[in-house]
């Protein structure tokens, strides 16, 4: 059990630094790199199990790619992706409340 805790551990420390790449990757904008730092996030959450980050970076790789007066609210996703890295809780109720949040967000 020890073992699996800190290779969770280790895990989202990692999917932290990725984050922290993709904040400043947003700032400047190139949309192809900024979709390939969320399919990494995702990629290595799904490896190990992290269901609402996987969730969220799908989400948000939806939003980016989408054009139009909705374009992608890169901040609101990048929070809640710092909350889902943290977040105990791994089930999809975890993954729609957040994903639920950023709409909300969204639509105010």
């Amino acid at each position: 059990m020890r073992a699996e805790h800190d290779a969770t551990m280790l895990v989202r420390a990692e999917l932290c630094e990725r984050l922290e790449s993709l904040q400043r990757l947003s700032r400047r904008r190139p949309k192809h790199n900024l979709l390939e730092s969320i399919q990494s996030i995702r990629r290595l959450a799904a490896a190990y199990g992290l269901i609402p980050v996987v969730h969220l970076a799908e989400a948000m790789e939806r939003a980016a790619t989408e054009e139009g007066p909705r374009r992608c609210a890169t901040a609101l996703y990048l929070d809640r992706l710092h909350d889902a890295i943290g977040c105990e809780r791994n089930d999809d109720a975890v993954s729609q409340a957040m994903i639920a949040s950023v709409s909300v967000r969204l639509g105010a």
